[in-house]
């Protein structure tokens, strides 16, 4: 398998979505669905908070300063070797049943950085994108035309659409393991000047997928590998998904409870969230902001430690104390 192509160094808002990520523990990347993905920083089979310190510390640097993959691997795979997380080992899943899986390897730790780095770069790309819509409204599907690219990715170059359309709710890429896919945005004036005109919309056709771990079948666009069929940008928690969050955290260890809220005031999404500007999609659900300590809760008689900020509390905080800023929240953690 090659090795990753290392984008231009990204922008600041990718770079900040990566690093305003929690932690979750998942024992198969089919268990942990868009929203969370999208909210947190997971490995597969890599069950102890260190590991996933260790591989996201990692995986920063590389992004921040546009390392190479062979610098990334020259620096994690001795690390990962020292602590046991290397090559295919009998280990005991959640369910308590032995297995023989794969730990850490190169092949695995390129689709760490390569999966990671493009999507937060789509993550970050679509900030960019919605900030400057109404200037330049449109999107321009653009893939890497050689022996290696999908035939769908191939027939959707060049494929002109409004940043607004719906197909790009499932197609914006990356749209795929490994997918090089990318889009470029554009003016009226830039269309006019390159002699592009915007597309009719690609028909869409799904398949059904069988997600074996749990049982679900959902239905995928064709040309899309599963768990790409979103758009990386748009995904957020929902109440049901920030429901499971808070549950999670809730019976997790302290240190991986407060590692799995993560530093949510680092992200221009949260800070949308909190001063009430932007698409609906970024003010929906609740955000996970700290987690009490037992001292707190006793005294509040609180059921859950979570502390989060949902949407109406954040109305009433414009409304009233607009003196609170997003950052304001990066205290809250320390108090508690």
């Amino acid at each position: 398998m090659a090795a990753p192509e290392i984008l231009d160094l990204p922008p600041a808002e990718a770079v900040e979505s990566f690093r305003a990520k929690g932690y979750h523990v998942g024992w198969d990347w089919r268990d942990t669905d868009a929203a969370q993905h999208a909210r947190s920083f997971t490995v597969a089979r890599a069950a102890r908070l260190d590991l996933l310190v260790d591989i996201r510390d990692a995986v920063d640097r590389a992004m921040a300063e546009g390392r190479t993959f062979a610098e990334f691997a020259d620096e994690l795979e001795p690390l990962l070797r020292r602590k046991g997380w290397w090559g295919r080992q009998v280990i005991v899943g959640p369910d308590g049943t032995a297995e023989m899986v794969q730990l850490g390897s190169l092949s695995r730790l390129r689709t760490i950085l390569d999966t990671n780095l493009r999507m937060s770069y789509a993550r970050g790309q679509w900030e960019r994108i919605q900030r400057r819509a109404e200037r330049r409204p449109w999107l321009r599907y653009v893939a890497t035309l050689d022996d290696r690219t999908r035939p769908a990715h191939r027939a959707w170059h060049g494929i002109v659409l409004r940043h607004d359309d719906p197909w790009w709710r499932t197609h914006n890429p990356p749209n795929g393991w490994h997918c090089r896919c990318t889009v470029v945005q554009l003016s009226d004036r830039d269309l006019e000047r390159r002699g592009w005109s915007p597309s009719e919309r690609p028909p869409s056709p799904t398949r059904p997928w069988l997600n074996k771990r749990t049982g679900e079948v959902i239905q995928v666009p064709r040309g899309i590998d599963p768990g790409f069929q979103h758009n990386a940008g748009t995904v957020d928690l929902g109440a049901d998904a920030a429901n499971r969050l808070v549950a999670e955290i809730d019976a997790a260890p302290p240190a991986m409870a407060r590692a799995a809220v993560g530093t949510p005031w680092r992200s221009d999404r949260f800070r949308r969230f909190v001063v009430g500007r932007g698409p609906a999609d970024a003010r929906t659900g609740d955000w996970p902001v700290a987690v009490a300590g037992q001292a707190v809760l006793a005294a509040i008689a609180a059921r859950s430690r979570t502390v989060r900020l949902s949407d109406g509390t954040a109305t009433k905080q414009r409304e009233h104390h607009r003196d609170v800023a997003p950052t304001d929240y990066a205290r809250l953690q320390r108090i508690l």
